[in-house]
């Protein structure tokens, strides 16, 4: 069976259907991206390059850099000519304030920049805002920002001396706080040195240059209350003193008790005696009678 084929026929052009064909965005719209400020914009762009930009205090809209030439005793220009801003950084670790000045260059990727240390370093002029800053090895160099301002009543007309003084107020705030946290941390050091004075004057009062721990403390007086409990209980005992002999007078009455304890150690045991007796006659008997009386008697 063979297949049949359809041809589809043009006949014009198709219209279409808005309300089908057109797709409906107002559901699917995309929130609009959240509007910044100027200042915002140039703050995040700074810290692009400077992390450590936390604010900006003044913004001169053109300045140029001029470096000094100490042989001709001209100024020349460095190539760096944009925006000048004037910024203030993250403090040290101390908490001395810090501030810069940066000009974003115009005319290539070479920026300058330099951090605003001492007053002595800044000079303002009828022409420029000196400042006498470190090159890249470190060597002392001139620098002349000439900052552009139009005559009044333009928006600029003040802009260089406005500029100037910004830059002046901001040295003198971060030299006031550096001296301040110096003073701060000197302060600090000599009463740690105080401490450390009187703690090595303790260490050196005790013998030897050492401290005594407890056990060497309570150690001596234990050993002080046993030698003592050892000598006041095992102490021998003194000798007692030895008997005296009594000396007694031989009377009639210590020579009865005398012989009577010699007659009493002498009568044999009671058993014997009493079979002694048995077997003594009547005369032993009176024999002894008449010598207890004669005793008792005496």
């Amino acid at each position: 069976m063979a297949s049949r084929r359809t041809k589809l026929r043009y006949n014009g052009p198709l219209t279409s259907d808005n309300e089908t064909d057109t797709a409906n965005f107002s559901d699917a719209a995309l929130p609009p991206p959240p509007t910044r400020t100027n200042a915002e914009l140039n703050l995040s762009v700074l810290r692009r390059h400077n992390p450590s930009i936390i604010s900006i205090l003044s913004i001169a809209p053109y300045a140029v850099v001029y470096t000094f030439n100490p042989s001709s005793s001209a100024w020349e220009k460095s190539g760096v000519e944009g925006t000048l801003f004037v910024c203030q950084l993250t403090p040290l670790p101390a908490g001395a304030e810090r501030y810069n000045v940066l000009v974003l260059n115009r005319r290539g990727l070479e920026n300058f920049e330099s951090e605003l240390v001492r007053s002595e370093d800044v000079e303002i002029t009828e022409d420029y805002v000196i400042l006498q800053v470190k090159d890249e090895e470190g060597n002392p160099e001139i620098v002349g920002l000439w900052i552009f301002s139009e005559p009044p009543p333009s928006s600029t007309a003040n802009m260089r001396a406005l500029t100037a003084q910004i830059i002046q107020d901001c040295t003198a705030a971060a030299e006031a706080s550096r001296r301040a946290v110096e003073e701060q941390l000197r302060l600090q050091a000599v009463e740690n040195e105080e401490v450390v004075a009187d703690q090595t004057e303790l260490e050196e009062s005790v013998p030897m240059g050492r401290q005594l721990s407890l056990h060497e403390l309570f150690g001596q007086q234990r050993e002080q209350d046993a030698g003592w409990s050892v000598h006041m209980h095992h102490k021998p005992s003194p000798p007692l003193p030895q008997s005296r002999q009594t000396q007694f007078t031989v009377t009639p009455d210590t020579e009865f008790f005398r012989s009577g304890n010699r007659i009493l150690r002498e009568r044999p045991p009671h058993g014997q005696a009493s079979m002694a007796q048995a077997h003594s006659g009547p005369s032993e008997q009176n024999a002894h009678a008449q010598a207890l009386l004669g005793l008792f008697q005496r």
